[in-house]
């Protein structure tokens, strides 16, 4: 019998797959050279993930060892030892690989901390930590980066001594296949370094899927509030932010954050990507005196994001009435502007709706979404403030399918009200209510006993224990089990044998249990 061998695209493949298993990896260095060398291009692609590895400090003595002799001698001066976490920074070092040249995720923020915790054993001060040692090491990463394909970094990063000779065109750094792009600017971005970065990623980064331009960060050196540090920006990097937005191939994402001047050259920017710009948000940006005509002619727009957002009129929306493209999703969260405004955007743009997020209810924002939203498939609600319980009546009117909400005020009469208005077309329902809820138990209860039987979901912050289960199954056996799925939290609690009793009734009757998931229900939808 002949024995078969697994190609080597088969391997590839298996530790494609393997790549979020830093663990894992690191055994399969070890098995022979063909999985070492296959292996290091899959694990140095982002060594410096937000999740923690125990091995995250072997990534930054790898780092040291691929350091040139003038960034051995940079970081000798500033640490003032010969040797760290037993590396002898005198030696010299030949790695077996030019590790950061596999990097293809550069987040400046995971990188800056795992080498706080490869240092912590020293006796570093915060600003020499952020201000001299840790730019010597992304000096030498950007050197030696040739496959970056999504970077998160901040300009403020370019200052420094570490920095100044650095020549971004005379660097290995190779940014064309840069595919996303989170950007911080502080406001203070009047540096050479910093403007040549930029004038490189316009230059040649032109497939970016996704652009994130944040315009006010956390200064290390001092605080700005976001207006004066948007008028901080120099006109010559607003420059280079137009070009980058305008010369993307197919941009599809685009995120705009703390953005209070400027942003009608933004949005007129924009529009160069009208023919492939499908997701836009907002954070933090004022809309005050801002034209909306140029963002009308984004025909391909689907998903619209506003957050903390302010300064929109009445007037300037009226022209959202003659918008080219065909939302799916809005979302409205936490935005400052007076209540009006949110009803009349989803007066000119609800009627291709599938997804809707709104908060704090009032009675002309229920009426427009079941007026002018005909095609909902999801309605999230968010209630944070107290509201007016009239406007629940129209309730009945809504065409939405799926029910998402989170309450933290007003929940005494909020549940009756609801079940006694919520449409029978509303076949999925999830609730999230706020942690300072002590009468959860009873207000679930008033709803399941008061609405309607034609509920297939229902998704409840809420654990297993017996009186609940009874009103389960109460509902269940009232409804002529339409039910199908109910989710709770901590479904992994030792249960007895009442409480198992009637669970496993519940399941015989075709209902699948499962785990209230707080990030789905947030981000998903039921």
């Amino acid at each position: 019998m002949t024995l078969s061998y697994l190609t080597d695209d088969c391997f590839y493949y298996i530790l494609q797959y393997l790549q979020n298993d830093n663990p894992t990896l690191y055994n399969c260095l070890l098995v022979n050279r063909f999985w070492c060398k296959t292996t290091i291009p899959i694990l140095y692609a982002n060594p410096f993930a937000v999740k923690i590895s125990t091995k995250s400090h072997l990534m930054i003595s790898t780092i040291i060892f691929c350091f040139n002799k003038a960034e051995i001698l940079q970081l000798k001066e500033q640490l003032e030892v010969n040797q760290i976490n037993n590396i002898n920074i005198d030696e010299e070092h030949k790695p077996l690989f030019e590790y950061p040249k596999y990097l293809e995720n550069y987040n400046d923020f995971g990188i800056n901390s795992t080498i706080r915790r490869y240092c912590s054993g020293l006796s570093i001060s915060h600003s020499k930590m952020y201000n001299e040692i840790i730019p010597i090491f992304h000096k030498s990463i950007l050197r030696q980066s040739r496959n970056i394909k999504k970077l998160d970094i901040s300009l403020d990063l370019f200052y420094g001594k570490s920095f100044k000779n650095f020549n971004v065109q005379n660097s290995n750094l190779n940014l064309i296949k840069l595919n996303s792009l989170s950007i911080r600017l502080n406001g203070t971005t009047n540096n050479e370094v910093g403007q040549e970065f930029l004038r490189n990623i316009a230059d040649v980064s032109l497939n970016l899927r996704q652009l994130i331009i944040n315009l006010n960060q956390r200064s290390r050196r001092l605080l700005i509030n976001p207006t004066t540090s948007n008028n901080l920006i120099d006109k010559t990097t607003w420059k280079k932010l137009y070009k980058i937005i305008q010369g993307q191939n197919k941009l599809k994402i685009f995120k705009l954050w703390n953005c209070s001047s400027s942003l009608n050259n933004i949005l007129s920017s924009l529009e160069f990507q009208k023919h492939s710009l499908v997701h836009i948000e907002f954070n933090n940006t004022n809309f005050v005196n801002v034209s909306l005509k140029s963002f009308n002619n984004l025909y391909n727009l689907e998903c619209l994001i506003f957050e903390y957002c302010e300064g929109l009129l009445l007037n300037q929306c009226e022209i959202l009435n003659f918008a080219s493209f065909k939302l799916k999703e809005i979302s409205f969260i936490r935005d400052k502007w007076n209540i009006d405004i949110t009803p009349s955007i989803i007066k000119y743009l609800g009627e291709p709706l599938q997804r809707l997020s709104v908060e704090n209810l009032t009675i002309p924002l229920i009426e427009n979404i079941s007026l002018y939203c005909p095609n909902l498939i999801l309605l999230k609600i968010g209630i944070y403030s107290h509201i007016d319980f009239s406007g629940l009546a129209f309730f009945k009117d809504l065409r939405a399918k799926m029910l998402n909400i989170t309450i933290f005020y007003d929940i005494d009469k909020f549940f009756r009200k609801l079940a006694n208005n919520v449409p029978i077309n509303v076949s999925k329902i999830s609730f999230y209510v706020g942690s300072c809820i002590s009468n959860k138990f009873s207000k679930f209860k008033e709803f399941l006993e008061n609405c309607h039987n034609n509920f297939e979901m229902i998704n409840l912050n809420h654990i297993i224990e017996l009186e609940f289960l009874k009103i389960v199954l109460n509902y269940i056996e009232r409804s002529n089990n339409n039910l199908k799925t109910l989710g709770m939290v901590n479904l992994d609690k030792e249960l007895n044998d009442e409480e198992l009793k009637l669970l496993n009734q519940i399941k015989d009757k075709g209902v699948k249990i499962v785990e209230f998931n707080i990030i789905h229900y947030i981000y998903k939808g039921v």
